[in-house]
């Protein structure tokens, strides 16, 4: 999947939370319908048995860090995200959630939806980092 092609497709004025939203229910189209339960449940297992070099698939150098990252540093720019964390920090802690939501889906399986799961639990991340509404007689945001 060319998932830079897909965020480039949307309108430059899109929201970052929108296209965040919209990518992680693209990530878990891909991982249940292309890449399978079988094949994420072995990658998790040789990552864990260290029985192959797995460094590609968990190096924030790949290209999934870094749509995450541009995506979060879009919203930054929007003013539609604010955090003291670092882009870099926030990318992480994105890409950790992700990770342990696709596990969690391999050891639920099948009793787990990884798409519904991803965007509820992702939505819940966003409202961590977007700005949140203040009354007018308030200064700062919270």
């Amino acid at each position: 999947m060319d998932y830079r092609a897909y965020l480039e497709s949307f309108p430059s004025d899109t929201p970052a939370s929108e296209i965040l939203i919209l990518l992680v229910g693209k990530i878990a189209d891909v991982i249940t319908d292309i890449i399978g339960y079988e094949n994420i449940k072995n990658l998790y297992k040789v990552q864990i048995t260290k029985d192959i070099n797995t460094q590609s698939v968990m190096d924030y150098n790949r290209e999934l860090y870094k749509l995450f990252h541009d995506v979060i540093s879009k919203g930054l720019q929007q003013r539609v995200f604010h955090s003291d964390l670092s882009i870099d920090d926030i990318t992480k802690h994105f890409l950790m959630a992700y990770r342990g939501l696709t596990y969690e889906w391999c050891i639920r399986y099948p009793d787990f939806d990884l798409k519904e799961q991803a965007l509820k639990h992702f939505k819940i991340l966003l409202t961590g980092i977007n700005y949140k509404l203040y009354s007018p007689t308030d200064s700062k945001h919270y």
